[in-house]
């Protein structure tokens, strides 16, 4: 376990301000102290998705604690952590590409000698993984697999 705990800190080590195990009223409760650039937010479906209590903190911009009980455990809280910290990273990204592509198109406008009906049939497109199709043959194999299994 505690390899574990110490490979999940060093994982968020850059926002990673603290942990502690507090004791209210006999109920244990787990708390890891993180500290985000001040312009990032928590998801607020976090704590539902989770089971977990997240609080901003006071003290310094962008500090929030993430607290459970102790039978929710360590691991629930690195986790949810590491959303956060992804899809803020995320964030960032789209935004960045979002600015560096918008750069892209208005030098396109800009560009004088490209024809004006060539800007008017402008068309977006981009790659997504396709899953495999499976041929025919594939299928009828398989299917008849199954109905030798079944026999």
């Amino acid at each position: 376990m505690a390899n574990n705990i110490k490979d999940r800190i060093e994982k968020i080590k850059e926002y990673f301000k603290g942990m502690r195990v507090d004791t209210d009223n006999g109920e244990n409760a787990i708390y890891i102290i993180v500290q985000f650039p001040p312009k990032w937010i928590v998801d607020n479906t976090i704590e539902e998705k989770y089971g977990i209590n997240v609080i901003q903190g006071n003290e310094y911009p962008g500090q929030f604690y993430f607290c459970a009980e102790m039978e929710v455990g360590f691991d629930v809280l690195f986790d949810a952590i590491e959303y956060s910290i992804d899809k803020m990273l995320t964030a960032q990204e789209r935004a960045r590409l979002l600015k560096e592509k918008a750069e892209e198109l208005k030098e396109l406008f800009i560009d004088e000698t490209i024809p004006i009906e060539a800007l008017r049939t402008l068309t977006f497109t981009y790659k997504t993984a396709k899953p495999k199709k499976v041929s025919k043959t594939k299928k009828e194999e398989i299917k008849t697999q199954e109905n030798d299994i079944e026999e």
